[in-house]
């Protein structure tokens, strides 16, 4: 048996990651964007002059969570995480998951491809930058859309 697996392609995380870099301008926050693909692993990564030099671990740590969830780590964290201690205290026992929201997937028809994280700002704006990149994907993925 075979399942195939879709994965964000590099120009499409780069058009992710440009999104949420403007974002993370307007709102004036300096921060790490990472892009992963579905598997979690790493596809395109910025950091902004002025964030911390280890924002970027937050960044991958928020994308794979979300990759794998194929949700936000804000709606698994509010929805999941806050009525289940047990599999609260399993997931944070690693230290590469990172359960705050500024993950979110990328999706295309309803199935994760990848997702973005971003980290080094306060966790609302980490959200909002994350949901700009991921919106700019959906916007690019959409049938018809020719990406």
């Amino acid at each position: 048996m075979i399942r195939t697996q879709r994965h964000v392609t590099y120009s499409g995380a780069v058009e992710a990651l440009q999104a949420g870099l403007a974002k993370a301008s307007e709102l004036g926050v300096n921060v790490a964007i990472a892009v992963t693909d579905a598997s979690g692993e790493l596809v395109a990564l910025g950091r902004i002059d002025g964030a911390n030099p280890r924002a970027w671990k937050g960044a991958l740590g928020k994308a794979t969570v979300a990759a794998g969830l194929g949700r936000s780590t804000k709606e698994f964290l509010e929805k999941r995480l806050k009525q289940d201690e047990v599999l609260w205290r399993a997931m944070s026992a690693n230290p590469d998951t990172f359960l705050v929201p500024g993950g979110h997937p990328l999706l295309v028809e309803g199935r994760s491809v990848g997702a973005v994280g971003v980290s080094g700002g306060h966790y609302e704006d980490d959200d909002r930058v994350a949901q700009a990149a991921a919106a700019r994907f959906g916007e690019l993925a959409e049938p018809g859309s020719g990406a």
